[in-house]
């Protein structure tokens, strides 16, 4: 890069006040990580709670184990998502700019 191109304008070393990046920022994906907590929470709770009802048996073995198969796939899942956003982050730090 050139230093005539930072004179002339075609690159801009401004950088916006924070509130101006927060306000364009998509609260999409953050909604969608918050739900997916949840979610987790969620089935975690309800294999908890299966596991109490089959050793009462109020409920058969084979539902307590999908519960807790389910909440098991639940977590390992939220935690590629975590992993793989962790690795895009620290790429994204390692980029010279």
């Amino acid at each position: 890069m050139a230093i005539n191109e930072i004179n002339t304008g075609k690159i801009s070393l401004h950088r916006e006040p924070m509130q101006e990046r927060l306000g364009k920022r998509s609260p999409e994906f953050a909604e969608r990580l918050k739900s997916a907590v949840l979610e987790v929470n969620n089935n975690q709770h309800i294999a908890d709670d299966s596991v109490e009802a089959v050793i009462q048996g109020r409920l058969g073995i084979h539902e307590g184990m999908l519960a807790l198969g389910k909440a098991s796939t639940t977590l390992k899942v939220l935690a590629q998502v975590r992993n793989k956003a962790m690795t895009a982050y620290n790429e994204i730090m390692r980029m010279q700019v």
